[in-house]
């Protein structure tokens, strides 16, 4: 059931999409002390491997030390290079590209050529600088925030649900796939808080398919949402996925679960295909989507499972990157209607998730609420007010 039985007030001003200034403020203030996920464990699976990737305007460079996953910032200490311009790789030793500074796993200097060039010598001043970086099952977090809560105590009561969709005793990272879209990061992140655009925007997808409310929960809070949609177990894919499942020895759930965790993370589970999504702001119009897809691997391994647990990924797999196109093809369009609108906006009790991603937006920057005036939607000044 949906917590509201109204509809809400839309929180967020055109601006709010757009303007630079703002999406400044977002960057210090939700993104730097919020945990960021990077890659999968199984990514960089043996000692020295490492991938770089640029987040929130900081060069990273996550790295296989000897089993411990750390990350670096990828600038050399020495003349300000990059480490490294390669996109994955194995390398013995963390050495800069430009004048072969090595550093240890600690990124402490362990090699400098002609060292004596350098006397006398600022071993500290000179390390890597370190982001924390923590696990959850195969799911790789990193925090650019020097200091914060653990990531068990971000994600709260998600960690081990998640580190068990995501561990590698039952599933395994199958697909990668990474895209930039001319969009505010917030426009794809309410699209996926909601179901009410199935029917116009997927109508072949899900065959103009709305799910019933009785079949939904919601879960509030200005840290998180949540959807549990229970699926039926007549449709041909929920059969599928059932039977996967119970194929490889895992008790089907029929039901659909995707989180959000303020302000960027998605994390879904099925019966048989789960995805780890995060939103990654590289302007205020643009946004680059990265995903890892995860296949039931299952405790029953021999190759009839196999073949089944391949197929059901692959369906999983195809139908996921459909629906997500489908999606995508709107983004642009919401954008520049988003910076051009003279509309209050209004949200029904079905996107009730926006309401409270608004709601910690504002919060979190301390930013006043619109007044009535300005985003009048038929809810009464008290309900409009209230905090979920």
């Amino acid at each position: 059931m949906f917590v509201h039985q109204h509809s809400l007030r839309y929180l967020l001003r055109p601006e709010h999409y757009s303007s630079a200034s703002h999406f400044q403020q977002e960057i210090d203030q939700l993104f730097r002390p919020s945990w960021q996920f990077v890659c999968a464990k199984s990514e960089i699976a043996r000692d020295g491997d490492f991938l770089t990737l640029d987040l929130l305007d900081r060069p990273i460079l996550v790295r296989n030390c000897g089993g411990r996953i750390q990350a670096f910032e990828n600038i050399c200490s020495h003349r300000h290079s990059l480490l490294t311009d390669e996109a994955h790789g194995n390398a013995p030793t963390l050495r800069c590209r430009y004048h072969g500074w090595e550093y240890d796993d600690a990124g402490c200097t362990a090699k400098i050529p002609d060292a004596r060039c350098f006397r006398p010598w600022d071993r500290e001043n000179s390390r890597l600088n370190l982001f924390p970086t923590e696990l959850c099952g195969d799911l790789v977090f990193i925090r650019l925030a020097g200091n914060g809560e653990s990531l068990r105590d971000w994600m709260g009561p998600f960690f081990d649900e998640m580190a068990a969709a995501f561990g590698p005793a039952m599933w395994t990272m199958k697909s990668i796939w990474e895209f930039d879209c001319n969009c505010n990061w917030k426009v794809p992140v309410e699209n996926t808080l909601e179901s009410y655009h199935l029917p116009a925007v997927h109508p072949i997808t899900f065959g103009g398919f709305l799910p019933h409310e009785e079949d939904t929960e919601h879960l509030l809070s200005d840290r998180f949402t949540a959807l549990t949609y229970t699926v039926s177990p007549d449709s041909w894919i929920e059969q599928l996925q059932a039977r996967v499942s119970t194929w490889l020895g895992r008790k089907p759930t029929h039901r659909y679960r995707h989180c959000h965790l303020h302000p960027n993370t998605i994390l879904v589970s099925t019966d048989s295909f789960n995805y780890a999504l995060m939103y990654v702001p590289t302007s205020p119009t643009t946004v680059r989507i990265r995903i890892r897809m995860f296949a039931l691997y299952g405790s029953r391994r021999n190759p009839l499972t196999r073949i089944l647990a391949w197929t059901a990924f692959q369906i999983g797999l195809a139908r996921t990157r459909r629906i997500m196109t489908e999606d995508v093809n709107l983004y642009s369009a919401q954008q520049k209607g988003l910076e051009r609108s003279r509309h209050p906006g209004v949200l029904g009790s079905r996107e009730e998730r926006l309401y409270v991603f608004h709601q910690y937006i504002l919060d979190s920057l301390k930013i006043s609420y619109p007044s009535q005036c300005e985003a009048s939607s038929g809810v009464s000044p008290t309900e409009s007010s209230d905090h979920v």
